[in-house]
């Protein structure tokens, strides 16, 4: 028999206070670490401190317009506009050298005598594509049209002007907007409401016969601007203005458009028209405003003396909603707001009345000039005889015959055929992308979209992302 060995006598009392004692402090230990890690959890205001203050520099800033963006905004009115904005733009050139040599350049003196040639002429052909970084509806192209002696029509395209013959997204939609002063093909300005605006191209526009033939696509220039008719040696008959043609054009809902700018490669034709579903006669109706629900205080609804005994009869007392403020319209609108109906002069021009006791009267003034607007489609001071249409929908796209391209069919590199539009001779252009805000440059003063706002003194200012530009 083999004798067991006695068990070791452990005393249980001091081994469960080790434990007590192990287990307290490595929750301690616990404990220190986290609170070590997360500091503002133990803060008694909440919520807690985020790791990187944000700062908003337009959040503490009043939104001030300078006197151009007041102008173009309508606030303020002055009479001779082309030297206002001729000396605005030529500070802002003085203050900086040309960016880039090759980048496209017009200069001063021939951009003013460019728009006081077409200015006020029946034989005008003048044109102006504007990049409008809008904060709403973001970053667009404007082609404005000269339509009339003091009047030009306006269409916003998404990406601007297509220059790939071969892209696959050559098409773009061309919304027309309202009839424009012409002198605003010559504003370069930037506020917080309307964001910035630059003149990525301008110069003269011709109208072309809408049914061309392959490889006859070229015509010649209209010559000298006047006044007078124009007559064809030998036959007596008068020639149309490109106004005129414009109109027929534009009636016919298929316009086809030469433009000679200074950006755009020559020879560079646009084909717009305008499909039956899209075809409307009249202008939009005035958009709808939603009625706010009123909130009953809970003391005024649990008051047991607000009985219906008590409650006058609706015979009596007609219900009367509260009056309904003011919306902002110039949210859903792609241009700046109308001129103010309240102006008085200041300094030599005409500024807004800030005065409280006529805050009513500019209201109404104001609802009853946008009404005025809605049904015209057009600006104080401008013309709609064209029979333009507010948010109308055209179909734009690059005329590769009238351009000088051919078509070939060539085998791609997977050994498929495919179709290739080349340089028909010394016709066509080169390939290119229009970049957006932060690539595209002015023709004029050669500055950026954020060295307009930076000019106009607008500080802070949020522009909307999402914006691509179509290479392919």
């Amino acid at each position: 028999m083999v004798a067991k060995r006695p068990l070791p006598q452990h005393d249980s009392s001091s081994e469960q206070e080790k434990e007590r004692e192990n287990s307290q402090a490595s929750q301690n230990r616990r404990r220190q670490r986290g609170l070590q890690r997360l500091q503002s959890l133990a803060r008694t205001v909440s919520p807690p401190c985020s790791a990187k203050k944000v700062s908003r520099a337009n959040d503490d800033l009043p939104h001030t317009k300078s006197v151009s963006a007041a102008i173009e905004a309508g606030e303020q009115t002055i009479t001779d506009h082309v030297a206002f904005y001729s000396n605005h733009l030529l500070s802002a050139l003085s203050s900086r050298s040309w960016p880039d040599p090759t980048s496209p350049r017009l200069n001063h003196s021939n951009w003013i005598d460019l728009y006081t040639r077409n200015a006020g002429s029946l034989k005008g052909s003048h044109f102006v594509v504007h990049q409008h970084d809008h904060p709403i509806a973001g970053t667009h192209y404007d082609l404005r049209l000269q339509c009339n002696p003091t009047s030009s029509i306006s269409f916003a395209i998404m990406y601007g002007l297509p220059g790939d013959p071969n892209s696959r997204r050559l098409n773009r939609n061309a919304t027309e907007t309202r009839v424009h002063c012409l002198w605003n093909h010559l504003i370069e300005t930037a506020s917080h409401a309307t964001g910035s605006m630059l003149i990525w191209d301008t110069g003269r526009y011709e109208v072309l016969p809408y049914s061309v033939e392959q490889g006859d696509g070229e015509t010649t220039d209209g010559g000298e601007d006047s006044d007078e008719a124009v007559a064809v040696a030998g036959s007596g008959k008068k020639l149309q203005t490109e106004q005129e043609k414009l109109r027929q054009a534009f009636q016919r809902r298929k316009v086809k458009l030469r433009l000679h700018g200074t950006r755009l490669p020559g020879g560079y034709t646009l084909s717009l028209r305008l499909n039956k579903e899209n075809d409307r006669v009249e202008q939009p109706r005035k958009p709808a405003r939603r009625r706010r629900r009123k909130v009953i205080p809970p003391s005024a609804a649990n008051d047991p003396s607000d009985s219906d005994s008590e409650r006058p009869s609706s015979q009596d007392h007609p219900f009367k909603p509260p009056p309904l403020k003011r919306g902002l319209s110039s949210l859903s609108r792609l241009e700046s707001p109308p001129q103010s109906p309240n102006r008085k002069k200041v300094d030599g021009y005409e500024a807004a009345s800030t005065d409280a006791e006529n805050e009513n009267l500019a209201a109404v003034a104001s609802d009853d000039e946008e009404e005025a607007i809605r049904a015209k489609n057009a600006y104080i001071g401008a013309v709609n005889d064209v029979g333009s249409i507010h948010q109308r929908k055209w179909f734009l796209s690059v005329d590769r015959i009238s351009s000088g391209f051919t078509k070939q069919t060539c085998t791609s590199k997977a050994g498929f055929s495919e179709i290739q539009w080349t340089r028909r001779g010394t016709g066509g252009y080169e390939r290119f992308v229009v970049g957006g805000r932060e690539i595209e440059r002015s023709v004029v003063t050669g500055r950026l979209a954020g060295d307009i706002l930076k000019d106009e003194g607008v500080i802070g200012y949020v522009p909307r992302g999402l914006w691509r530009a179509i290479n392919y």
